[in-house]
């Protein structure tokens, strides 16, 4: 029956989410904003919904581990798994404005967490500093949104009447109608999986950090796996990208912020969060410099990079979880084999596409 519970939770989650992303995605189109911001702003709004949904649900019924492993874990799974199966689909653009003002910003926000968090506790001034961080990223967005609306060229007076005419009132029922729906879905379906994965981990003698670093935070980053493959369909390939940092930093400043604001307690952080999840999701978040100024895009076998390192971090985790006597042997792979060769290639991506420029100028 919990297992049930659990997927039918994830069901709500995912038809909520697609049905939220679905309203937000028709209002964003008349407002006339580019997909890039789309995706950095109310498409990773809308596809972080489940998480922020989760961690209250966790936060309220006192399961601070399940809080941060689930955000932790989301967005290490949006890098590592959502843009390495997006790659593997389809080589992923990268805008420049992703790699100068996106991605550091992503990185500053997650160093900020773990420094807060360092002390082994969330506090309400720790979300207020948080959500201050929202704000301050909120304003800027905004600004960078009308700066790119005066700079598009004015509608044509067809093109305005078009726009009206696929804009009335029932234009406004439907889309509010998904709003409600969708957000009524999330924050069932949310519900039911904060429930089901607390008593799975009973079962099975887990802690609640390991089910949020794993099949919490795999299901709630299903809708961020949708939206990309949806946009990389339609050919909007930095739009999976520009949704995956969004997301990510919607989830460390709204919904952990938020989250810790509301929570009745003090969320404690674990020191297996301290010691492996918080450090591998700055160390995961800082890997996309390199990769993405490599040629300013992701190719399939950086995806599949990108996935092996995933596959090796949830290995590592149920290694960990059980005590088995392989943990010691994986570690000093991943460590003394893996993580060479991977800068290695990094390396030589760099200097391969710096070639490439010098004989594209010469």
């Amino acid at each position: 029956m919990t297992a049930i519970t659990f997927i039918a939770g994830l069901a709500a989650l995912i038809g909520g989410a697609e049905l939220f992303l679905r309203g937000v995605d028709h209002f964003g189109v008349k407002w006339r904003v580019s997909p890039l911001i789309m995706g950095l702003t109310v498409v990773a709004f809308a596809t972080g919904a489940p998480e922020l949904a989760i961690s209250l649900q966790a936060a309220i019924a006192g399961n601070a581990d399940l809080v941060l492993g689930n955000i932790v874990g989301s967005n290490i799974a949006n890098i590592l798994l959502i843009l390495g199966i997006s790659a593997i689909i389809k080589p992923l653009a990268v805008k420049l404005r992703v790699v100068q003002i996106d991605v550091p910003i992503v990185i500053a926000a997650s160093v900020l967490l773990y420094v807060i968090a360092f002390d082994g506790e969330l506090t309400t001034l720790d979300g207020v500093w948080l959500l201050l961080g929202l704000v301050a990223y909120s304003v800027f967005t905004f600004f960078q949104i009308k700066k790119e609306r005066d700079n598009q060229p004015e509608e044509t007076d067809f093109e305005a009447e078009q726009r009206k005419l696929s804009t009335g009132w029932f234009f406004y029922v439907k889309n509010i109608g998904y709003l409600i729906v969708g957000m009524g879905l999330i924050i069932q379906g949310s519900d039911w999986m904060v429930k089901s994965a607390v008593e799975i981990a009973t079962i099975l003698g887990l802690s609640e950090l390991v089910i949020g670093l794993t099949i919490v935070s795999i299901g709630t980053s299903l809708p961020e796996v949708a939206t990309s493959i949806a946009t990389i369909r339609k050919g909007n390939t930095d739009m999976a990208v520009a949704n995956v940092m969004g997301s990510n930093l919607y989830n460390i400043l709204l919904t952990l912020g938020l989250t810790v604001v509301i929570a009745p307690n003090i969320l404690t952080v674990s020191p297996a969060a301290l010691a492996l999840d918080l450090p591998f999701m700055v160390a995961v978040s800082i890997m996309c410099i390199p990769i993405f100024i490599a040629g300013f895009d992701i190719t399939k076998f950086d995806g599949a990079m990108l996935l092996f390192y995933y596959g090796s971090y949830l290995t590592y985790l149920v290694l960990d979880a059980v005590g088995s006597a392989f943990e010691p042997t994986m570690e000093w792979v991943m460590l003394y084999a893996v993580l060479p060769l991977t800068i290695a290639y990094i390396i030589w991506r760099v200097y391969k596409y710096r070639r490439l420029v010098k004989k594209l100028i010469s």
